[in-house]
């Protein structure tokens, strides 16, 4: 294959109202759109949003990088079985949002002529866990109220902003609330001090619980808290780069991991770590961090290549204004179907 165009653009997408967890507010979404073209003329799109608060990278870096990718890439013939551009984006590995951008769109045009249908499943149905953000008591109880109408089977609920004992009274409401077929996740996004996190898996309620998320900022502590809580404890945060990630799922006692791989970096490596888990009987949950429909397509494709039913963070499109295009993985009752035919969408109602 040659890389016979190159061209990217900005998008500034707002949300409806702020999404608020215990450490950043998020008001709107700003990255940018790389559009690859080859010599046959197929395009391949991908997504480079860099999220403030979580990703070293700036908007700034991102698009001082991509003028200089321009003139280093265009006319490159690339070898797919060695994924051959690797001296190319030496200049981008630093920059983890902007090198997700460059492969989703190089893998979309793989798979576009025919060349990378490995990494397609069969058709699949992926849950999907409803989000509720950092709200008052009563908004917080009619949010999930809504995620249930909705047939959600797995929500997902941000803690850290109120005291260890009101946390603790809301999730026991919310379980008092639920039926058994309902999962709920907590993430406390590291607000937790280690003394509260104690206290809080030894006063929750375990049976409705499928884990919490990131309860310390620490990842020793997380270690330790993970060896005796009677409540499964899963890492987000604390995974910073996929070199974090692969040691704790090897090394580790940690038995989920939560994905970020807009925020990581690297789309081949994260299939990388999914495959290194399920050998280890662990889990791997991919979670958006608030990408566009262009940058999400990229996250249901690694969904659909994870084993197990259980939910991933995937509900994050219901929070925007107006998005880039079409819904091309639309959820329906709690619910994406993943039809390997139908990628990489074709997202005829974008226009770079």
């Amino acid at each position: 294959m040659i890389i016979q165009d190159f061209s990217f653009s900005s998008f500034d997408i707002k949300l409806k109202t702020p999404f608020i967890n215990s450490s950043f507010v998020i008001n709107s979404r700003k990255g940018f759109i790389i559009k690859i073209t080859d010599e046959n003329n197929f395009i391949g799109l991908g997504e480079a949003n860099p999220l403030p608060g979580l990703s070293k990278e700036t908007f700034e870096d991102i698009e001082i990088e991509l003028n200089k990718l321009y003139y280093s890439i265009k006319n490159k013939a690339l070898k797919k079985e060695s994924f051959d551009i690797s001296t190319e984006l030496n200049g981008v590995a630093h920059l983890p949002s902007l090198l997700f951008g460059v492969e989703q769109a190089i893998i979309s045009l793989l798979i576009k002529r025919g060349e990378l249908d490995s990494l397609l499943s069969k058709e699949k149905v992926i849950p999907v866990a409803g989000l509720v953000g950092i709200k008052s008591h009563e908004e917080t109880l009619k949010n999930i109220d809504d995620l249930l109408a909705d047939d959600f089977k797995t929500i997902k609920i941000k803690l850290g902003n109120n005291s260890i004992e009101d946390d603790i009274k809301l999730v026991k409401e919310v379980c008092s609330r639920i039926d058994d077929s309902i999962k709920i996740r907590l993430d406390i996004n590291g607000k937790w001090n280690y003394q509260q996190a104690e206290f809080a898996v030894n006063n929750l309620p375990i049976d409705k619980i499928e884990f919490i998320e990131q309860p310390v900022s620490n990842i020793n502590e997380i270690v330790m808290l993970s060896d005796f809580s009677p409540i499964p404890i899963a890492v987000d945060e604390s995974v910073n780069t996929i070199q974090e990630a692969r040691d704790l799922i090897e090394l580790s006692n940690i038995k989920v991991i939560v994905l970020k791989p807009s925020i990581l970096g690297s789309i081949i490596q994260s299939i990388v770590l999914i495959k290194l888990a399920e050998n280890l009987n662990k889990k791997i949950i991919i979670s958006s961090a608030f990408e566009s429909v262009i940058g999400r397509s990229a996250l249901v494709l690694l969904a659909s290549i994870v084993k197990g039913s259980f939910a991933h963070g995937l509900n994050t499109a219901k929070h925007f204004v107006n998005d880039l295009a079409k819904e091309s993985n639309s959820i329906s009752k709690g619910k994406i179907l993943f039809n390997p035919f139908s990628y990489p969408p074709n997202f005829i109602d974008f226009i770079l």
